[in-house]
């Protein structure tokens, strides 16, 4: 089982969770017949995060559930408990992810989380755990046990500079950088007098992989709903893009 988180550093808002979750969806579905559960989703955010309300398709569906948060606080003796099963059936067979969620800001220890990811791959034998994090603190109980990193960020100088700070305090091998919400528009940086694609090469030393800004996109998350489950690729270049993406995960951490 491999291990990846979706990075922006101490940045919020960078379309971090969009990437991450419709990835996740992806992979899912590309290796539906490899193994039972391929990819198992983690969403430390605390009180639910968006990721986690839209694989449960209902805001009010964590009311009453056991959580991540349960096994930290001691109530769930085994971590299995807080997980569950969002399933999808298409023409070319259903697929499923595994996911669990944070219900509330309870301290999550790196040692409590070292053996919620063991169980997970002793148990359910993922090829790909995939954690989602709020903006990281120094002292984030991920640090050091993820295998890759993907940083993502916005044309902006400080997602950026925070989410290049960050990716060596987590560890694991950085995969391209994704240049998020990206405005064809509106190409260069005044601030570096430079085009942002140079901006982000240069603060991580590879071309980023740009996912355009898209209207769309938007409309669906506001929904509750996996951009790539709604959106055609013809009908939005984000999700095109994403799916992209995708598929360069398959290559390097499949």
């Amino acid at each position: 089982m491999k291990k990846i988180i979706f990075l922006s550093g101490t940045k919020g808002g960078t379309g971090k969770t969009t990437l991450a979750l419709n990835a996740s969806v992806l992979l899912s579905y590309l290796w539906r017949e490899a193994t039972h559960y391929p990819v198992v989703y983690v969403d430390l955010t605390p009180n639910v995060g968006t990721a986690a309300l839209i694989l449960l398709g209902d805001v009010l569906a964590s009311w009453g559930r056991p959580s991540l948060s349960d096994y930290v606080a001691g109530r769930l003796a085994e971590p299995l408990r807080a997980f569950y099963i969002r399933r999808w059936n298409t023409e070319k067979g259903a697929f499923q992810i595994v996911f669990t969620f944070m219900t509330q800001d309870a301290p999550l220890s790196r040692r409590q989380l070292e053996y919620v990811f063991s169980v997970v791959e002793n148990r359910l034998r993922p090829r790909l755990l995939v954690v989602d994090t709020p903006p990281l603190a120094s002292d984030s109980p991920v640090a050091g046990l993820v295998d890759y990193v993907v940083p993502v960020v916005t044309p902006d100088v400080t997602a950026i500079e925070a989410t290049r700070r960050y990716q060596d305090a987590v560890g694991g091998a950085r995969l391209k950088p994704v240049l998020n919400m990206y405005i064809p528009s509106y190409p260069i940086s005044v601030l570096h007098s430079a085009p942002w694609e140079k901006v982000v090469e240069n603060a991580f030393g590879e071309p980023p992989h740009v996912v355009p800004y898209d209207k769309l996109v938007q409309a669906v998350r506001q929904a509750l709903e996996v951009e790539v489950l709604k959106l055609k690729p013809a009908e939005s270049p984000a999700v095109k893009a994403i799916v992209e993406y995708a598929r360069y995960l398959s290559t390097r951490v499949g």
